[in-house]
């Protein structure tokens, strides 16, 4: 990402709240074409180098670092996130925050109280299965 795209979806970002004017939405439009065209063009450069660096490694009999590049760019593995918005809507990009964020997230989510309108929603009605039954008296 180039400091052209980040200030190109920076723009996108403040039209994103006109969208809904007539010329808002024309320009958010165009400009959504541009950051998608700039990602696509900077994506497509990055490959083309990648590649050079591999075809100029294998020409200089450095198996070792053409054998590193493809391994990074083919690695399945390494498809983590590595940004998060916290509760407030902070970027959080440290894999220290990340793993905090994530831990917050899943306490908040785990430990959720149910409260309905109707109290009588959780009770489990008794089973009319005797053998089961009979088997939890058992235990």
């Amino acid at each position: 990402m180039s400091d052209e795209i980040l200030a190109l979806c920076d723009i996108h970002r403040s039209l994103k709240k006109r969208k809904k004017e007539s010329e808002g939405s024309k320009q958010y439009r165009e400009t959504n074409l541009k950051v998608k065209r700039s990602i696509k063009e900077a994506t497509e450069r990055w490959i083309e180098d990648q590649c050079e660096d591999i075809e100029n490694s294998l020409k200089h009999n450095n198996s070792n670092k053409a054998y590193k590049i493809v391994k990074e760019l083919t690695d399945t593995k390494q498809a983590r996130a590595t940004t998060i918005e916290s509760k407030e809507g902070k970027c959080l990009t440290e894999e220290k925050e990340i793993l905090e964020r994530w831990t917050e997230y899943y306490s908040e989510l785990y430990t959720h109280v149910a409260t309905g309108k109707d109290p009588n929603v959780l009770n489990v009605p008794p089973s009319s299965n005797n053998a089961r039954h009979s088997i939890l008296r058992t235990r």
